[in-house]
């Protein structure tokens, strides 16, 4: 009750006479759009904001990350949930356009490859794939090669694939593709793409011939259909049976990639929970964004809902976060979020992609662009 009474009063000191608008700036709507991943945060810091302050309209638009940068590189939108950094050419589209914007990191997620709970994949053995064999699997060279999950490996049944996974526009397969593929966007097309990440999962949990990939949240959400697959960090191959090898290989000779490798052995995989997700042992860690249009963030709506969403009671709460699926960033790095907030510090700090850092690089660039 203290926490709402004081945000109460925070919300119409700085939102004024928002209730009856009488230009741009006074006006009482925030649009959002962009990731699928950062919906669940965004749209659950806005029920939050709304408890304080009906009057206000906040809609959240789940276009992608990249189909949301389309719309905020345009002026539509105020605020833009992204699952990945802005890219170079969007960085450019940007200056073209006149638009500043605001980076603002708000929390860490990890990339879930996912099978059904009655997957029939791994013979009954627990769900585990190298770098490699998904690399091997996901590779824009298997498409209409590697059909048949025995082609992995004769770990796995023999029986057809059935893939899925996240739309081009979506930030989380950018950061899967650049993470498993080396190159954003470097993916077979033949799978089912969508940015309903419910979807992915209903889907996959009703077939055990299935894999897909979203963000945490949903493996939290659907617990009771789906399973995380262990991720070993090496990029190689176990036991990918010769003739494969050779073909794939052949194939990714003639795209000026390095061959893989088989290594034998027995994978050691890494599952996601909050603490591998958290110090980024698990490999498919990633931070999450809202990017801010600097001169929507002078309308004073907006400046009271960031307020909020940037607060230790939402961001900074272990138990908030973990209830929609996700984790808080380090308090240096909330520090430096706010920082830039209100200091309106505009740009990126990344230069188009966090891909390869570690946590504490992060955090290092993240405070540099905030001047700590």
């Amino acid at each position: 009750m203290v926490r709402k009474v004081v945000w109460l009063l925070v919300a119409a000191a700085a939102l004024g006479t928002v209730g009856q608008p009488t230009a741009p700036l006074d006006s009482p709507a925030i649009l959002i759009d962009g990731s699928s991943t950062v919906a669940p945060i965004t749209e659950a810091v806005a029920a939050e904001f709304l408890s304080l302050f009906p009057q206000a309209r906040i809609s959240v638009g789940v276009s992608g990350t990249s189909g949301g940068f389309r719309r905020f590189l345009t002026g539509e939108t105020d605020i833009n949930n992204a699952s990945r950094p802005i890219r170079p050419a969007e960085i450019q589209r940007a200056a073209e356009a006149g638009i500043e914007y605001i980076e603002l990191m708000i929390g860490l997620d990890g990339v879930v490859v996912a099978v059904s709970r009655e997957t029939q994949i791994f013979r009954g053995a627990p769900p585990v794939l190298t770098l490699g064999e998904l690399e091997l699997l996901w590779s824009r060279e298997s498409e209409g090669l590697i059909t048949r999950w025995s082609q992995i490996s004769p770990r796995f049944i023999d029986a057809p694939i059935v893939l899925s996974g996240p739309a081009s526009t979506s930030g989380t397969f950018d950061v899967f593709t650049a993470i498993v593929c080396g190159k954003e966007g470097d993916s077979r097309a033949d799978y089912f793409g969508t940015e309903e990440d419910q979807l992915l999962a209903e889907q996959t949990g009703a077939n055990p011939f299935a894999l897909t990939y979203f963000g945490f949240a949903y493996l939290e959400h659907n617990r009771d259909r789906v399973q995380p697959v262990a991720i070993d960090p090496r990029r190689v191959l176990i036991d990918t049976p010769p003739e494969v090898l050779a073909e794939i290989n052949r194939r990714r000779a003639q795209a000026g990639k390095p061959p893989l490798v088989a290594v034998g052995g027995q994978p050691q995989g890494v599952l996601p929970t909050v603490d591998t997700i958290g110090d980024f042992t698990y490999p498919l860690s990633r931070p999450l964004f809202l990017y801010v249009n600097a001169r929507s963030a002078e309308r004073p709506l907006v400046r009271a809902f960031l307020d909020f969403y940037l607060s230790e009671e939402v961001i900074g709460s272990l138990a908030f976060m973990l209830d929609v699926g996700y984790l808080p960033v380090g308090p240096e790095v909330r520090e430096a979020a706010r920082r830039i907030w209100t200091q309106r510090i505009t740009g990126t700090a990344f230069g188009g992609t966090v891909t390869g850092f570690t946590p504490e690089e992060i955090a290092r660039l993240y405070r540099a662009h905030a001047g700590l």
